[in-house]
């Protein structure tokens, strides 16, 4: 079984507003929220994933500042087990902020990059992934993130 490293970013504006992308197979048509991130590379640092991911997808430059979720699933059907770490992270200047790309794929699935609220978030029939972004990271926002759980273990799809 392969183990892949993801860190993403948590970035929020002055509205309290989150960075997100809607991302969409261009294949089945299914749409969904994530956060700005992805893979880290051979010898690349936490860190320096996030800054080069946010980059790619968000045309704009960020600090990442502070763990604040780590999450796990196993992916059997591609044989695969991804533990996430999500930092809260600075963007250095929001105007830059526009959709990107994924140098990964041939035919891109990012179709939107833009500061989401959380009512539209909720009221939103796109899900969002990690589901811990549709409700309780709002709440432990609230609250400073003081006495919150910084383990989120995911789904397992079935072999």
């Amino acid at each position: 079984m392969n183990i892949r490293p993801r860190a993403a970013a948590i970035i929020l504006n002055n509205k309290q507003e989150l960075l997100l992308l809607r991302q969409q197979n261009p294949e089945t048509g299914f749409e969904w929220w994530t956060l700005p991130g992805g893979g880290m590379e051979p010898e690349e640092s936490v860190i320096d994933t996030i800054v080069r991911e946010v980059a790619e997808e968000c045309n704009t430059k960020c600090r990442p500042i502070k763990l604040i979720y780590m999450s796990e699933y196993v992916d059997y059907t591609i044989d695969t087990h991804h533990l996430g770490m999500f930092f809260l992270t600075k963007v250095e200047d929001e105007s830059t902020i526009k959709a990107g790309y994924d140098p990964e794929v041939e035919v891109q699935y990012i179709k939107e990059c833009r500061f989401v609220s959380k009512e539209e978030i909720q009221a939103s029939k796109i899900p969002i992934f990690p589901p811990v972004f549709k409700e309780q990271f709002w709440e432990d926002l609230k609250n400073d993130f003081k006495d919150y759980e910084v383990y989120h273990r995911g789904m397992i799809t079935e072999k």
